[in-house]
């Protein structure tokens, strides 16, 4: 599906809610065409894969925005959505995105997949249905805390909330009705799961690896849950359990496979179920998005430990700078690479150019010079964000060439003089000068399509004029978890290996922790291993123009693997594994995944208030900018309100569901919290995330 048809859809769901219409059946009702799909003739290979790609883009859109609070990913601009997240400046329209793509493009189409794959016998489509609706329904219950779910699709227009605790045991027991249709024989006739199903290929094993994998997840995630609700605790040898029949190889690993193709790859009536990566299409459209610094310190620093991760090079982006271009301006004759150090969002004793979204947006874009620019920037402001005039220069001598750039200081201002082949802020003001260091995680897309090479294709370049992209400027390698092509992965070794380590770790077997604690990580170097080696296999490790870009796309080797493993960045010994080393390395492999903020919050942020853990999340600080509804926070950085805790409901609710949506938080009126858009809400713990600070 493309682009434009994707936003006609968005719109028409949209519109159709505005009117009231709650169940998908009366809109779907209006195609009649015989020779076309409609709400009685489509089949359970066709409603399955756009069930799937609909709740894809729910959860890759969640990944990001909740990855923001969990301190990942950051956005080039105080007001866009993953910025406002960052800065925990919380506004309504981050969580709509989400809202839309479940309920109006995925939970209210499984009904009707239920009910045709009952007519036919067709048990494993069931199964999948239910696990697809238990996903989606976590998902709400771990962003929002109280949503529609008994009532949520039908014909009831207000549909009533649910609390978490409610959906997570209903959740839970469809999981198991899925296993057992997932090992029930389909009947004489019923269509294959192979012939609907985009995520496994109709792997049944697969599916119930999922299955068990889900359910120790979620079990893993009442481990605040000591006093039991709803039937419903902290239970770490059902966790256990549950993982033996998880996935635990990274062959077993459950994956969303994208292409790097503008056409459909798979032809299901209307086009390509899955193409971009969902986290790169449906989450940084705006190609203004950044990795936060924290995150990249795991990966350049760990704990301090001065250990570079050989993962830095894939996961990080990096970008071209002192490029130099031929006299003729046909093409770049040297370069070099500079990898993103990340945003940083803590106050940074008032160093502007540390501290840059406390200080002013980052520049979202950079600008290839193809003739001389000329830039004046003023000692006055030069002397407001530097140490001195001194300082400024010497930046020049940190990104740039003399063949690309010219350097002149004069009684009132630096004149620098970009030459052809610069890459340079287009501002005068000097504040802006470093933000190359930035590197996006995303930019312009390039399809295979396009008319470039195959190697070509997970290259980002600059779209921004037509000799950046004729020169083939590459403005970003990309983040391996958002490339147009990445894989998304829903359920993985490595996690599963992390759970065990935590739960072991909190019982007191330090060695059993440890054991898994080094399976996960290795685990998660096959993982990515496994698809760089897809990479390198259609060219990648250079372009079509003669970049290497190897660093980035090339499998790790073992001999590095090893290294690391033995390096101070890894703990050494079950008596030096704690529950931090656990915990930070597997925000490194859940990359930008929102279980990371379910994560942070269990542990509480960097607070280190949670049992006697002592600091979990190592660095981990409130940001300094936080205006909107600040007042709300706590201040004391111990208790919980200190930090948001979920997301506030969307518009859709609000507006139209509104009686509904205020009485789901009446039992906050304590807290301070009269309704269900006021800014209180953002710090309002979710069901599993209750303890005595939260009071």
């Amino acid at each position: 599906m493309d682009i434009n048809m994707k936003k006609v859809l968005y719109i028409v769901m949209a519109f159709a809610l505005l009117l009231g219409v709650s169940s998908c059946s009366e809109w779907l009702n209006v195609n009649t065409d015989p020779d076309s799909p409609s709400n009685q003739s489509a089949t359970e290979e066709v409603r399955l894969p756009w069930i799937q790609y609909y709740y894809g883009y729910a959860w890759g859109t969640a990944n990001t925005r909740a990855s923001a609070i969990a301190q990942v990913v950051m956005g080039t601009s105080r007001t866009g959505t993953v910025g406002e997240q960052a800065l925990w400046n919380p506004d309504t329209g981050v969580s709509t995105t989400v809202y839309q793509n479940w309920f109006l493009g995925a939970a209210c189409n499984i009904p009707d997949l239920i009910t045709k794959a009952e007519e036919h016998g067709a048990y494993h489509y069931i199964a999948a249905a239910l696990v697809v609706k238990s996903m989606g329904s976590i998902m709400m219950a771990d962003l929002y805390g109280e949503m529609p779910y008994t009532h949520a699709v039908g014909e009831d227009f207000t549909p009533s909330y649910d609390n978490g605790d409610v959906i997570y045991k209903a959740c839970l027991a469809d999981l198991e009705t899925a296993i057992e249709y997932f090992q029930k024989p389909q009947e004489n006739g019923a269509p294959a799961l192979s012939a609907g199903d985009i995520w496994n290929g109709g792997d049944v094993n697969k599916w119930i690896k999922l299955c068990y994998g889900l359910k120790a997840r979620w079990l893993n995630n009442m481990s605040k849950v000591t006093t039991e609700v709803n039937g419903l605790k902290y239970d770490p040898q059902a966790i256990l359990t549950a993982l033996q029949n998880a996935p635990q190889t990274t062959s077993e690993n459950i994956t969303m496979k994208h292409y790097n193709v503008e056409t459909a790859s798979y032809n299901f009536t209307v086009g390509d179920a899955y193409g971009p990566n969902v986290t790169y299409d449906s989450s940084a459209w705006g190609t203004g998005q950044r990795l936060n610094r924290w995150f990249v310190n795991l990966l350049t620093d760990f704990q301090g430990s001065g250990v570079e991760d050989p993962r830095a090079d894939k996961i990080l982006p990096s970008a071209m700078y002192k490029a130099v271009v031929d006299v003729e301006g046909d093409r770049i004759t040297d370069y070099k690479w500079i990898r993103d150090e990340g945003v940083n969002l803590y106050d940074a004793d008032e160093n502007w150019l540390d501290n840059r979204m406390v200080n002013g947006n980052l520049n979202g874009y950079l600008t290839l010079a193809m003739a001389n620019v000329r830039k004046a920037y003023a000692k006055s402001l030069i002397t407001k964000y530097y140490k001195d005039v001194d300082s400024f220069v010497a930046v020049f001598d940190k990104y740039y060439t003399t063949d690309n750039c010219a350097v002149d200081v004069q009684a009132d201002s630096v004149v620098v003089t970009y030459k052809p082949g610069a890459m340079y802020v287009n501002d005068n003001n000097p504040l802006y000068v470093e933000d190359i260091k930035f590197v996006q995680l995303r930019s312009d897309g390039v399809f295979e399509t396009s008319g470039l090479a195959t190697n070509d294709m997970n290259c980002y370049y600059s779209g921004k004029s037509a000799d950046t992209r004729r020169l083939g400027f590459v403005q970003g390698t990309g983040s391996f978890y958002v490339r147009i092509d990445s894989d998304s992965y829903i359920c993985t070794a490595a996690e599963m290996n992390f759970i065990k380590a935590e739960v072991l770790f909190r019982q007191g077997d330090k060695a059993g922790a440890y054991e898994a604690y080094k399976t996960a990580i290795r685990e998660h170097f096959a993982q990515m291993n496994t698809k760089l080696n897809t990479w390198t296999g259609i060219g990648c490790g250079k372009t079509a123009r003669g970049y290497d870009v190897s660093f980035a796309y090339s499998p790790i080797p073992q001999a590095d693997i090893d290294a690391y493993m033995a390096s101070a960045a890894v703990a050494q010994s079950s008596g030096e594994l704690t529950l931090s080393d656990i915990m930070m390395q597997k925000v490194i492999a859940m990359g930008i995944d929102y279980q990371n903020w379910n994560d942070v919050r269990r542990y509480n942020y960097g607070a280190g208030t949670v049992g006697d853990y002592g600091v979990v999340y190592v660095g981990m600080k409130t940001p300094k900018y936080r205006p909107m509804g600040s007042s709300t926070f706590d201040p004391n950085p111990q208790n919980s309100r200190h930090y948001p805790r979920r997301w506030m409901h969307c518009s859709h609710e609000t507006g139209y569901n509104a009686s509904e949506c205020n009485a789901s938080v009446e039992q906050y009126k304590s807290y301070g919290v009269d309704n269900a858009s006021d800014f209180d809400v953002w710090n309002i713990p979710v069901w599993w995330d209750w303890d005595e600070s939260s009071k």
